[in-house]
């Protein structure tokens, strides 16, 4: 359960958090199981958290959001990933695609495309890891070379959250290789307005099977200049600060895997008469719990700090946020995997719940920058400390 907001911003964050929690208790909760054994998309439970007006909480009113804070969509983000991972994914690359368009995007894209975002009527996605070129953005080779009044893209992505059914992608592609990061440049496909745009098939995953993950292939995809977001080699700042939103998604993400593991496990010890229980063994395991809790409480609050720090600061603190994501994420698996070894021999009982949230848990510590990435951002930002 997530603790009442205090502070400013409180009575935002309670009434946001509300719906949020409305739709995830009547929608997303109930279809969580089947979405992940059927690898199910789920188009209804986004379908349901935009109908309550909270698809697009950072976005600015007038383009259909609610301009939350940082800490808002944190904790509303939280709660769906405590329930289902899969829907929790694609809610969270929903904002990761309108986010950009609302830092460099014209007046049109924005008008075009961030309202359907935060209604639900597109799915967005973001294209930037390609096959050769993961963490190392400068040796992207995506190419977009200028002809006439069009771009023609020619190159792969991969790992593309939403990349098979979105109707608007986010795209990061270089107009000149031997640029390197100085010729990263963005760019909105409209994907039913474009030809040489191919998805695979959903990939096999670990965990977060509903969210589907694909590769993209660009084969002379034209699309038009007026399609460019910002000027040539502007991408690279682009992508730097859209991934401070990213990080903290996964962040928040890895703070409700574990709340929904621990959550599951305390219902599994209160049905059975084990939290109250005088025996060794019990107090053995109500002193885990407590444990638990007090670790999930604490990387909420440092992320609700982190969150705060992004909304004041005029600069992306990006110590900081990598500290939220390497920590979080971190904390994610290790209380699922923690609960998991409580139910013992259930542990491992789809029905429960546990082991899905350890699966969903896994990938957050490997998606927008590893945490082995973080670790260095952090480990940079004590090296650039003033004395």
């Amino acid at each position: 359960m997530i603790p009442r907001p205090q502070g400013a911003g409180a009575d935002e964050r309670s009434n946001v958090l509300a719906k949020v929690q409305k739709v995830v208790a009547e929608a997303v909760a109930p279809a969580a199981g089947v979405t992940d054994r059927n690898g199910t998309f789920p188009a209804e439970q986004i379908a349901a958290l935009a109908e309550a007006g909270v698809g697009g909480l950072l976005m600015p009113e007038r383009l259909g959001g609610l301009n939350t804070s940082t800490a808002t969509y944190a904790d509303s983000l939280a709660a769906i990933a405590a329930a289902c991972g899969s829907t929790s994914t694609v809610y969270m690359t929903q904002m990761h695609c309108a986010h950009p368009i609302h830092v460099q995007g014209r007046p049109d894209q924005q008008e075009a495309w961030i309202p359907r975002l935060c209604s639900g009527d597109a799915i967005g996605a973001i294209a930037l890891t390609e096959p050769e070129a993961g963490s190392d953005i400068a040796s992207m080779r995506t190419t977009a070379l200028l002809d006439g009044d069009h771009y023609v893209i020619n190159g792969e992505k991969t790992f593309i959250s939403n990349g098979d059914v979105a109707d608007v992608i986010v795209l990061f592609a270089t107009v000149d290789t031997k640029r390197g990061k100085d010729g990263i440049t963005a760019f909105l496909v409209d994907t039913a307005a474009v030809e040489g745009l191919h998805a695979g098939a959903p990939m096999k995953k670990l965990g977060q099977k509903g969210a589907s993950t694909v590769a993209l292939g660009f084969e002379e995809c034209r699309i038009p200049v007026s399609a460019r977001l910002g000027d040539e080699g502007q991408g690279y700042a682009l992508l730097l600060r859209s991934v401070t939103k990213s990080r903290i998604s996964a962040a928040a993400q890895g703070i409700g895997f574990a709340q929904g593991a621990f959550d599951a496990t305390v219902q599994y010890c209160a049905e059975r008469d084990l939290l109250s229980a005088r025996t060794r063994s019990a107090q053995d395991l109500q002193f885990a719990l407590a444990r638990l809790r007090a670790e999930i409480a604490a990387g909420r609050a440092m992320l609700n700090e982190v969150c705060d720090l992004v909304d004041a600061s005029p600069d992306d603190p990006t110590g900081e946020v990598a500290m939220a994501k390497l920590h979080c994420t971190a904390l994610g698996v290790e209380v699922s995997s923690t609960c998991v070894e409580l139910l013992g021999e259930d542990g491992d009982q789809w029905d429960l719940g546990v082991e899905r949230r350890l699966r969903d848990a896994k990938i957050t510590e490997i998606y927008d920058g590893t945490n082995q990435v973080q670790s260095m951002l952090v480990a940079r930002a004590i090296a650039a400390r003033p004395e």
